[in-house]
């Protein structure tokens, strides 16, 4: 759909064609792009111009609940647009728009050169919301959610899950190194009558009695010097 407005002035009638209003997802600006033509329906082009908005609340004809303006320039069209919101505001606040009503845009030039606007006689509605401004300022219907509560305490353990199958058989590993050979062990020992002959320090033997003073088998130990009966 396209809306004009007449801007009433002592040089020829200009129309606005404005052809998208949309809103900027998570902001509080609404884009909104015109076309600026003559009477003819001739496109306005690379003009200089600065823009009055005005927003209108509850009706074409409402109270003006916000004023901003805009330096721009038109393009090879005539087309131009603005960032509603981001504008420089006069006296007013875009965030204290009431958007639980419908709301109008009301927009009046002003050329290069001119000291006035040039008045206009017709507005736009605007058919969406600013989602940031939505979010904050729009109640709840039945009732807006509360803060999240407190973690709950941990659930029981789970059941434990099935044994799974038994893996296959790894490669056998490699031979370890030989070891060197142990040290020979000493001869068996017998019961003997006979005492040794010219011993050594440490020599010893397992003797059958008879030269035993208790008269029975047992080790003896040569000191040296001496036998002595373990």
């Amino acid at each position: 759909m396209i809306n004009k407005i007449n801007i009433i002035s002592l040089i020829p009638i200009i129309c606005l064609m404005a052809f998208s209003i949309s809103t900027y997802a998570q902001t509080d600006a609404i884009d909104f792009q015109t076309i600026i033509t003559d009477r003819q329906d001739l496109p306005i082009k690379s003009a200089d111009l600065e823009i009055l908005v005005q927003v209108l609340e509850a009706s074409p004809t409402g109270d003006i609940t916000y004023t901003e303006t805009h330096q721009v320039t038109t393009g090879i069209n005539g087309e131009l647009s603005l960032e509603i919101g981001n504008g420089v505001a006069n006296n007013s606040s875009f965030s204290d728009i009431n958007w639980e009503v419908p709301n109008y845009i009301a927009l009046s030039l002003k050329p290069q050169g001119s000291t006035t606007f040039l008045a206009n006689n017709g507005s736009v509605e605007l058919l969406s919301v600013p989602y940031a401004i939505f979010a904050t300022k729009l109640g709840c219907e039945i009732g807006c959610p509360g803060e999240d509560g407190e973690a709950g305490p941990p659930g029981p353990p789970g059941i434990p899950g099935e044994r799974g199958p038994q893996g296959d058989q790894g490669i056998q590993g490699s031979s370890g190194p030989v070891a060197i050979d142990g040290l020979d062990g000493h001869q068996t020992l017998e019961l003997t009558t006979n005492v040794p002959q010219n011993p050594t320090d440490g020599e010893f033997y397992l003797d059958d009695g008879s030269n035993r003073t208790d008269g029975l088998p047992g080790f003896r130990y040569y000191n040296g010097s001496n036998w002595i009966n373990l």
